[in-house]
């Protein structure tokens, strides 16, 4: 059996077999799109005094 220097790799996020959990392209993308569901768009501000 052949035994590599480099350990084995494997996501937990997405199964991925190419990288870490922490290098995972899925999961940040996911971060960003949460991020940008959770902060208010322009349109949704409400300046005061305009209504």
């Amino acid at each position: 059996m052949l035994h590599s220097d480099n350990p084995a790799k494997c996501c937990s996020y997405c199964g991925g077999r190419d990288h870490d959990y922490e290098d995972c392209p899925k999961r940040k993308a996911d971060a960003e799109k949460e991020q940008a569901a959770r902060e208010p768009g322009p349109a949704a501000r409400v300046e005061p005094g305009l209504n």
